[in-house]
């Protein structure tokens, strides 16, 4: 194999690259010019699919929307319409081939970025109703092979999970996926970036962020996302409202209303209790009104046994943890919660366990059921449940004030200097970039 070629998988192989002829898919030459162009009838069960990323790497990951900074698909990486699956068990990946290896950036077709809360003004195309559409596909792999390797951007909502099961999404990068709509006063932006549903999901290195409403939002259809986990990755925003500092540009929840509530990962559907979700080495905020949110009162949806852990919490604006229906068999262990705002929202009707948690402000509700608890810290705010120790975590650096900026809670260090004490392996933002990095070698 030459050197800086790709892998060779053990099933079928096929390319899709805008320097092809369409034909058949099986060589560069003869690759599919665009991902519209896939004959997936051609496509059997085990194949995988080399996607030509071009010789321009977009080097800001995440995009930070800034004029000067390369923009994904319009001044650097290699375009392409959106994805429809059409068949189960196949793989999807971005070329690791020397000139070939750029970022690929599925484009949903709107690159003027999505309008701020309270925004008086705004024009722009409408982009396509799905980035990636699985439709009911299971056992597909999209794999960007590096942080921010496939970059999903502009369509109304990013990635729609369905049905299917056993999928996954890594190396990816989703932002400004939505739609604009109008409110009293101004506009305001809905949609979301990935659509979750299928059981037993792998959601890894991921950069979400900036969606129009939730970065991961359940999909209206109710498919169940239980046995699904979120690993190594970060949900939250680059762009403030420049009306309200602190607050995402789709948000003013803090000092107004009628703005969209921008979640972390919000589970508003199905209507009924799932069990089995992993929160794992992730970083939520800054930039989301709650962080985890996977059981919603209004619906009935509820969720029984989450796993939180390794994850850092970087001050969202209304609730870092949240379910609003009893739940049992949580376990939430070595997690950092810093909070100027919000708080942490756990009703019981059983047993959950909280373990080597830092909770730096903000308040606690815990009523019902009972908690194992062993190695907590909390400074300021609420009371952690059970056994917990009124320590100054002596963190690093912290942000001053209410509503910090986005700038500063990402280069703050949550370093804890306290003897003994636990949180997350994942002291600051910048940590989980290149806790991304080294995973991928």
């Amino acid at each position: 194999m030459a050197v800086g070629a790709d892998p060779t998988p053990a099933g079928a192989l096929f390319y899709v690259s805008p320097g092809g002829n369409g034909a058949d898919g099986t060589t560069w030459t003869t690759a599919w010019i665009d991902m519209n162009q896939i004959n997936w009838a051609a496509v059997p069960a085990g194949a995988t699919i080399v996607v030509d990323g071009g010789s321009s790497r977009c080097s800001v990951s995440p995009y930070d929307f800034q004029p000067t900074s390369p923009n994904p698909g319009v001044t650097c990486g290699q375009r392409y319409s959106p994805l429809s699956v059409g068949q189960d068990s196949v793989t999807i990946v971005r070329s690791t081939e020397t000139g070939r290896d750029g970022t690929v950036v599925i484009d949903g077709g709107r690159d003027t970025p999505l309008p701020y809360c309270y925004q008086t003004s705004y024009s722009a195309t409408s982009g396509a109703a799905y980035g990636i559409d699985f439709g009911s596909h299971s056992g597909v792999v999209i794999d960007g092979h590096s942080r921010s390797g496939i970059v999903v951007r502009g369509a109304r909502n990013g990635v729609r999970m369905g049905p299917g099961g056993t999928d996954t999404l890594r190396n990816m990068e989703l932002f400004d996926n939505g739609y604009p709509t109008t409110i009293s006063g101004g506009y305001n932006s809905d949609g979301n970036d990935i659509l979750m549903g299928g059981q037993n999901n792998t959601y890894d290195r991921l950069l979400v962020h900036d969606g129009g409403q939730d970065e991961f939002h359940s999909d209206s259809s109710g498919y169940s996302e239980a046995g699904s986990s979120v690993s190594n990755s970060w949900m939250g925003a680059m762009r403030e409202n420049p009306l309200y500092p602190g607050e995402p540009f789709n948000d003013g929840q803090a000092v107004s209303q009628g703005c969209t509530h921008a979640d972390g990962v919000q589970i508003f559907a199905p209507a009924t209790t799932m069990s089995g979700l992993t929160i794992d080495h992730d970083v939520f905020g800054p930039g989301t009104n709650q962080g985890l949110y996977p059981s919603d009162r209004r619906t009935g949806t509820t969720f029984y046994d989450v796993r939180v852990t390794n994850t850092l919490f970087l001050d969202t604006a209304r609730h870092n943890i949240i379910t609003d229906n009893p739940v049992n068999g949580w376990v939430l262990d070595h997690v950092t919660i810093f909070a100027t705002q919000g708080g942490f929202e756990v009703p019981g009707n059983g047993t959950n366990t909280i373990t080597n948690v830092i909770k730096y402000g903000g308040y606690v509700y815990t009523p019902g059921g009972s908690w194992i608890t062993d190695g907590n810290v909390w400074f300021g705010g609420g009371l952690l449940p059970g056994s917990a120790a009124n320590v100054d975590p002596g963190f690093t650096s912290v942000p001053a004030g209410p509503l910090p900026g986005f700038a500063s809670l990402r280069a703050a260090n949550l370093t804890p200097s306290c003897s003994g004490c636990g949180g997350a392996p994942l002291h600051s933002w910048t940590d989980l970039l290149a806790l991304i990095d080294s995973l991928n070698g």
